[in-house]
């Protein structure tokens, strides 16, 4: 039986995947009622590539990599779908990461030491009572040794591979001794002190100046190339976008709408989700004049239940008695390229209701 369900479970994921989600679906029940973050991700996250994940605040990227993580926190709860991980090490092998337990030994040894997590804020993602040596330390000491000084000196190592200056004096220090540059660079560190497998970067450079955001930028990308890592990169700005990534995943409303590689995204785009957000950008040097064109309407109410394709509402192409009726199904367009717009197919998608 467990050979059959190993033998399944290979034939449904990519030999070049490292991770796969199946139809996931995350709800939070509240006294408002249900809020479904997640409707139905379907993606394939390929080896040693950079996968962006690009939407509008409260489309769920966020949502996503917590799943991932098993970090949702209550009353977040994983509805249904699965998320498979492609193992490289101790042993090649497939485990199912939405079937651990939160707590669960095998969970933990994932969490950290073959999934690393670079978080929004790095001021609130570290401990301010600890200093910054402590901190990395920890995940070192919960997966590769029992020294702490062997700990602590893998620390000062880790810092000095992001360029951190001085690492030996800011392992001693504390969160607040740092600039917010610093601690993104401590936030890479704790990332990477396990050598994981896979590096979720969930929109590091936020409450950064743009001068050490392309510093930032430059340092994830020197990295995922030097170690061979696959990285899964969020962000709502394209431009980071088409100077980091291989392969861009647009989500909207809990979903993805297209995904394909970041050129064809540029310079194809599919989806009238994708075009709105391209046209929405500022060109420096265009000669095209006048105003920039926004994305009418608003994201829905994340207690609402939007009938139909989720972007109708907004869409300047919607086919009344179509689009406001059923959610087209995720078509593919070129071996690559993948849209879920009725402008290409008229396959709808079976929509559960839960």
């Amino acid at each position: 039986m467990l050979q059959m369900e190993q033998t399944r479970r290979e034939d449904a994921m990519n030999e070049e995947s490292i991770l796969k989600i199946e139809d996931l679906h995350v709800h939070f029940q509240t006294d408002l009622g249900i809020s479904r973050a997640l409707n139905g991700i379907n993606l394939e996250i390929p080896n040693k590539k950079v996968m962006g994940i690009v939407g509008e605040s409260g489309c769920g990227k966020s949502i996503m990599a917590l799943s991932i993580m098993q970090l949702v926190p209550p009353p977040g709860r994983l509805s249904s779908g699965r998320i498979i991980l492609r193992q490289y090490k101790p042993e090649p092998r497939l485990v199912e990461v939405s079937a651990l337990g939160r707590h669960s030994k095998e969970m933990r040894a994932i969490r950290g030491g073959q999934i690393g997590m670079i978080f929004q804020e790095p001021m609130t993602s570290l401990n301010p009572s600890y200093t910054i040596g402590d901190q990395i330390a920890e995940a070192v000491l919960l997966h590769h040794t029992d020294s702490k000084q062997q700990a602590l000196n893998r620390a000062v190592e880790t810092l000095d591979k992001v360029g951190m200056p001085s690492p030996h004096e800011v392992v001693n220090r504390y969160p607040h001794e740092l600039s917010g540059g610093m601690r993104q660079r401590v936030m890479i560190a704790m990332a990477l002190s396990c050598s994981p497998s896979i590096l979720i970067a969930d929109e590091p450079t936020t409450a950064l100046d743009v001068t050490t955001e392309a510093q930032i930028l430059d340092l994830i990308r020197d990295l995922q190339a030097e170690l061979g890592m696959t990285t899964i990169f969020i962000t709502h700005n394209l431009g980071v976008v088409a100077q980091m990534c291989d392969n861009v995943a647009v989500m909207y409303l809990g979903r993805v709408v297209e995904q394909g590689p970041v050129v064809k995204l540029f310079y194809e785009p599919l989806h009238p989700y994708t075009k709105a957000l391209l046209n929405s950008i500022p060109r420096i040097g265009s000669s095209q004049k006048g105003k920039l064109q926004p994305i009418h309407g608003m994201v829905p109410d994340p207690y609402a239940k939007v009938i139909g394709c989720p972007f109708h509402p907004r869409c300047n192409n919607s086919k009344p008695g179509v689009c406001d009726k059923e959610v087209p199904a995720f078509t593919s367009i070129s071996e690559d390229h993948s849209v879920r717009c009725f402008l290409y197919s008229d396959e709808v998608e079976q929509d559960d209701g839960i």
